[in-house]
């Protein structure tokens, strides 16, 4: 009988369900934004072929031709202006250069004599005038040059060795200064001088003509309007350079 119990109760736990355990609720997906129905509009417009415009046009026959401008419209009075400045300039230079020349040949002691010494300076590029390195002033007949730079002071003594100026010879006193006796010029020397104030007389010249040259430039050409004038002007202050070197030799023959 035990065993017989036994038996149905191993029968029963058998049979028995199992527990089944409880299934994980599934995630739900997020759902996805909606798109707006522009994003599907058909594709059709933007392939369509857009209207060319009026400038995008061919243009039809012979091309137009450009007007000209009024920037390329010359001024005569803005041309004969600057070029009668320029020779004005030029007979200035020339009217200055003789009268120191003058002024030399009658034994005058003057800090005009040194304008035309251009001083080479090492740091510096190009000719630098005494005038922007040193002090010019006079003393009995004599020339005295004060160098501002003592380092300079050997670059411009030897400007105004190069300068070749008849009679004139610098002397060396000290760090900074250099003294030139002015004295009475010999025959020889007075010969040299006329001979530097023709030389300068036709440097003026070729001025004038530089200038001429580039107001004609400016009108396009001989036989423009206003080349006349420019000729005028050429020939006025061409004409005023030769009765300048008239004057000036009859003053330096005086003395």
């Amino acid at each position: 009988m035990r065993n017989a119990a036994a038996i149905l109760r191993l029968t029963r736990s058998s049979t028995l369900p199992r527990a089944v355990p409880p299934l994980a609720r599934p995630t739900l997906m997020a759902r996805p934004p909606c798109t707006p129905s522009r994003y599907f509009a058909s594709s059709s417009l933007l392939l369509k072929k857009a209207k060319p415009t009026p400038s995008s046009k061919p243009a039809k026959g012979k091309a137009r031709a450009a007007e000209p401008s009024d920037e390329s419209t010359v001024d005569l009075e803005d041309v004969l202006e600057k070029t009668k400045g320029k020779m004005v300039k030029a007979v200035e230079w020339a009217k200055g250069v003789l009268y120191d020349g003058v002024e030399r040949g009658r034994g005058r002691v003057s800090p005009a004599l040194l304008d035309g010494v251009k001083v080479t300076l090492p740091d510096t590029p190009g000719l630098t005038p005494l005038n922007a390195v040193a002090s010019v002033t006079v003393k009995s007949n004599s020339l005295f040059i004060e160098v501002w730079d003592t380092d300079a002071t050997k670059h411009v003594e030897s400007a105004l060795h190069q300068a070749n100026l008849p009679g004139l010879s610098p002397q060396r006193i000290d760090g900074n200064t250099l003294k030139i006796p002015v004295s009475r010029p010999t025959v020889e020397q007075r010969s040299q001088i006329l001979k530097n104030l023709h030389t300068t007389v036709e440097a003026a010249k070729q001025q004038v003509r530089t200038a001429r040259s580039e107001g004609m430039k400016h009108l396009g050409g001989r036989g423009e309007e206003g080349s006349d004038e420019v000729q005028k002007l050429a020939d006025e202050y061409g004409g005023e350079l030769d009765g300048v070197m008239t004057k000036a030799k009859k003053e330096f023959e005086k003395a």
